[in-house]
C-alpha cells in the first residue's frame, strides 16, 4: 500500500489530498501515509516545475492541445489556473503557499504549478513555497483522516468496500 499511496500523490486530480485518506484506510500509521503522501507529490511537483520552465507554458500548452481529449481537460483546467493566478497575484510566492493549504479541489500542486508559470515566479521558490502549502494542507487532511474516521468512512462508502478494493490492488 506504500507504493500506491506515493503514487496517487503524484496524480493531478486528487493529489495528496486523496492518498492520504487512501494510506490510512489501508492500513497505513498515518504518518507514513502523510510523508510518503508529501514526499510524493513534493517529488513530482519538483519535476514539473522545471518540466514547464525548460519547454514554457505555451509549448505544453500547444502541444497538449492537440490531443483530443486531454487537450479539451487540460483547457478547462488551463482557463480556471488563469482566474486563480489573478487573485493570487499580488500575494506571489505566499499566495501559492496558501493557495495549496487549502484542501479543496483544484487547489493542488499541480495547479499552483501553473499559476507560478504564469505569474512568471521563479521556479525553485515557487517550489519551496508549493512544498509549506502541501505540508499545511496534508496535515489538515491528517487530522480530519485521523479525528472524523466515522465521516471519512461515509464519504468513502464503508470499511468492507475500501477494503475489498485495497485488496484486490494487491
Amino acid at each position: 500500500m506504500r507504493f500506491w499511496t506515493f503514487l496517487i500523490s503524484m496524480m493531478p486530480i486528487g493529489e495528496l489530498r486523496f492518498s492520504v485518506p487512501f494510506g490510512i484506510f489501508a492500513g497505513l500509521h498515518w504518518t507514513e501515509a502523510l510523508i510518503l503522501s508529501l514526499i510524493g507529490n513534493s517529488l513530482i511537483a519538483l519535476i514539473l516545475i522545471y518540466i514547464i520552465n525548460y519547454f514554457t507554458i505555451d509549448t505544453i500548452t500547444l502541444f497538449l492541445e492537440k490531443i483530443p481529449f486531454i487537450g479539451k481537460i487540460f483547457k478547462k483546467w488551463h482557463n480556471k489556473a488563469i482566474e486563480k493566478s489573478k487573485k493570487i497575484n499580488n500575494w506571489s510566492y505566499t499566495g501559492l503557499a496558501l493557495f495549496v493549504s487549502i484542501p479543496l479541489p483544484i487547489t493542488g500542486a499541480w495547479t499552483a504549478l501553473l499559476i507560478a508559470s504564469f505569474l512568471n515566479l521563479k521556479p525553485f521558490k515557487s517550489y519551496i513555497f508549493i512544498t509549506i502549502g502541501l505540508f499545511i494542507s496534508g496535515t489538515i487532511i491528517t487530522i480530519i483522516c485521523v479525528n472524523f474516521s466515522n465521516l471519512m468512512e461515509y464519504i468513502f462508502i464503508n470499511k468492507q468496500q475500501i477494503k475489498i478494493f485495497i485488496d484486490s490492488l494487491s
